[in-house]
């Protein structure tokens, strides 16, 4: 079955390759119904170009899935293999950071410019943490906090309103007041 949603690969006879935003191996299983055994999961947010990052639920079938790993290897990427992890590791950093400068803007720390500004002089980062949301998309930013937060029951994944309307709006996280 082809779930579009979830950029679902592969069909559902053999391993299953699925590339959900957010949630982890676990939930993306049970949400759509799929062997949590076949079932390997991609993070496509980032650079995927040179290494890839993969996860998998539980008792996953490492056998099972290590085609397409080899597969994925053969393409001329480096893969990582991590165990299930809401919104994989470095989304939900990025999303994190992005949330961060979201929230400096919020209470009027500084201009959403200034702030990117400071984290990019300041800590050497590529790109300030607000621009970080706009390089992955708002509304990913967004759904990787949501998740993480419904999943984990941690406070420290809050979404802010700055980033929540804006996300909802369709606008960007630059977008004053």
């Amino acid at each position: 079955a082809l779930v579009e949603d979830l950029g679902l690969i592969a069909g559902d006879s053999g391993p299953v390759l699925a590339a959900p935003v957010g949630v982890d191996a676990t939930t993306t299983a049970i949400q759509y119904g799929i062997d949590h055994r076949t079932l390997m999961c991609i993070d496509t947010l980032g650079n995927t170009s040179r290494r890839v990052t993969v996860m998998t639920a539980p008792g996953a079938d490492r056998a099972a899935l290590e085609p397409l790993v080899a597969a994925m290897v053969e393409a001329g990427r480096a893969v990582t293999w991590i165990n299930d992890s809401p919104g994989f590791v470095g989304p939900r950093m990025v999303a994190m950071i992005a949330n961060l400068g979201c929230y400096m803007a919020e209470i009027g720390l500084a201009s959403p410019e200034d702030i990117d500004t400071a984290m990019q002089l300041g800590l050497n980062y590529p790109h300030g943490s607000i621009a970080f949301a706009a390089e992955v998309g708002e509304a990913n930013i967004l759904r990787i906090l949501t998740e993480a937060q419904r999943i984990t029951g941690e406070d420290r994944y809050r979404p802010t309103l700055w980033l929540k309307r804006r996300a909802m709006l369709g606008l960007g996280a630059h977008t004053p007041n």
